[in-house]
C-alpha cells in the first residue's frame, strides 16, 4: 500500500530529525534559526518543538514571540497568549494578545490589550487595525467604539499613517512632498528617511535613495533592514565591497536572518572571494536544506575558483534536491568538460537544453563537446543554434570549422 509506505517513510524522517536535533549539541540560536526554517516549510509542529528547545536554553523574548506566532497559526490561542505575555515589553506582542482574545471572544481582555498596544510606541496605522479581520466580531461590541473615542496617535504617527496609505495606493509624486514635509518637523526619525529612500529607489534615483539611507543609519545604526536595503542598492550599482560591509553589519544585528547570509555569499562571488562565498552559502544551506538555489551559487563559486571536484559535488547535491535547474546541469557539464570527461559533460548539456532550449550558451558548450567527441556535424548544428539565440561567440568556431565542412 503506497499511502502506508509514505506514512512510514515520513515517520522515519521525523524520527531521524528528532534524533539528530537531540544528539548533536546546538546553541539556542541554532534552534531558533531551525524553527524559522521549519516554519518557512510549513512544518509548524517541528517548528514549535525547535522554538521550545531554544527557549529551554535561553528564554529570550524573540524566542517566545516565535513560538507564540506558531501557536497562533495552530489556533492554540491560550498558549499563544502565555508566550506573547512573556514578551509583552515588545509592543507588537500586545497587539497579538489582543487578537488572540478577540478570537476567543473575550471582549474585555481584547479591549484591555488593544488599549495597552495603542498606548505604546511603534504602532501600525489606525486604518490597518480597523480593517484587521481578527477584530471583525469585536467591532459589534460597544468597547470597540469606546476605544476609538481616544486620540491615540501623535502628529509623527499620523505622518507615518499617511505615508503608509499613499504607499498602499501606489507611489506617486505626493509621497515625496509628504515625506519631506514630515522630515522638516522630525529630521531625526530613521523611519522617515527609510520611506524617502524607498520612494527614490522606486523612482529609479539610487543616488538620493543612498543619501537617505545614510541619514537613516546615522539616526539608528542598529536597524538591519535599513542596512540590508542599502546593501541591495549598493550591489545593484556595482559597489559590492560596501554592500558586503552593510550585509555583515546587518547579520551581526540579526544573526538569525539567514537570507542576509545567502545574499552575503552571492555578493562575495562578485569580488572573487570564492572561498568566503562557498562557506557562507553552504552554511545557509545547512539550515535551509531544501534550497537548491544556494547550492547553485556555491557550486558556481567553486567552479570559478577552479575547484572542479568541489563544484561537481555541490551541483550534484543541488540537483538531488531540485532536478529542474538547467543552470546546475549546464555548470556541472562545464566542469566535466574541463576535466575532459566528454560523455558525462554531453549528458549534462543535453539535460540543460531539454529543460531550457532557449539559451544559446547551452548549445555553444554542447557544440564544443560534440567537437571534442569528433562529431563536427553535431558541433556545427549546435553552434548554428547558439548563434540564432544571439550567443555570438559561436561564430568564430563556425567560420573556422563549419566552413570547412560546407566546402
Amino acid at each position: 500500500n503506497c499511502s502506508m509506505k509514505n506514512a512510514k517513510f515520513c515517520c522515519l524522517l521525523l524520527l531521524i530529525f528528532i534524533i539528530q536535533t537531540l544528539c548533536f549539541p546546538q546553541t539556542d540560536l541554532d534552534y531558533f534559526i531551525k524553527s524559522k526554517v521549519e516554519e518557512s516549510y510549513n512544518k509548524v509542529d517541528s517548528s514549535i518543538f525547535l522554538a521550545s528547545k531554544a527557549i529551554s536554553l535561553k528564554p529570550k523574548s524573540i524566542y517566545y514571540i516565535q513560538r507564540a506566532n506558531l501557536y497562533l497559526k495552530n489556533n492554540d490561542y491560550n498558549k499563544a497568549i502565555t508566550d506573547f505575555t512573556k514578551a509583552s515589553e515588545n509592543n507588537n506582542a500586545n497587539y497579538q494578545i489582543a487578537k488572540c482574545y478577540a478570537f476567543l471572544q473575550n471582549w474585555e481582555q481584547t479591549a484591555l490589550w488593544l488599549r495597552k498596544y495603542l498606548s505604546g510606541k511603534n504602532k501600525i496605522p489606525s486604518n490597518v487595525i480597523k480593517t484587521d479581520t481578527s477584530f471583525l466580531k469585536f467591532k459589534n461590541n460597544l468597547l470597540w467604539t469606546e476605544i476609538w473615542k481616544n486620540n491615540w496617535y501623535s502628529d509623527y504617527e499620523n505622518y507615518i499613517a499617511d505615508i503608509y496609505n499613499l504607499n498602499a495606493k501606489g507611489f506617486n509624486s505626493d509621497i515625496y512632498d509628504l515625506i519631506d514635509s514630515a522630515l522638516k518637523h522630525y529630521p531625526q526619525k530613521d523611519e522617515l528617511w527609510l520611506w524617502r529612500a524607498k520612494a527614490f529607489e522606486l523612482g529609479n534615483n539610487p543616488k538620493e535613495a543612498l543619501l537617505s539611507l545614510d541619514k537613516a543609519i546615522k539616526c539608528n545604526p542598529n536597524r538591519a533592514d535599513i542596512l540590508a536595503l542599502r546593501a541591495n542598492i549598493l550591489e545593484k550599482n556595482g559597489k559590492n565591497k560596501k554592500a558586503i560591509t552593510d550585509l555583515s553589519n546587518a547579520l551581526n544585528i540579526e544573526p538569525w536572518n539567514m537570507q542576509l547570509l545567502k545574499q552575503l555569499g552571492i555578493t562575495k562571488i562578485e569580488i572573487t572571494d570564492f572561498n568566503g562565498a562557498i562557506d557562507d552559502l553552504l552554511k545557509y544551506q545547512s539550515f535551509y536544506y531544501n534550497d537548491a538555489n544556494s547550492l547553485y551559487f556555491a557550486g558556481h563559486a567553486a567552479y570559478l575558483n577552479n575547484d572542479l571536484p568541489k563544484a561537481i559535488e555541490i551541483f550534484t547535491k543541488a540537483l538531488n534536491i531540485d532536478g529542474s535547474n538547467s543552470d546546475c546541469y549546464f555548470e556541472r557539464g562545464r566542469c566535466y568538460l574541463d576535466k575532459t570527461n566528454y560523455n558525462t559533460a554531453f549528458s549534462d548539456f543535453c539535460m540543460a537544453i531539454d529543460l531550457n532550449p532557449n539559451k544559446g550558451e547551452y548549445f555553444y558548450y554542447r557544440g564544443l563537446t560534440f567537437f571534442d567527441l569528433k562529431n563536427n556535424i553535431g558541433a556545427c548544428s549546435d553552434w548554428e543554434k547558439a548563434k540564432n539565440l544571439n550567443y555570438l561567440q559561436a561564430e568564430q568556431y563556425m567560420l573556422r570549422i563549419c566552413s570547412e565542412i560546407k566546402n
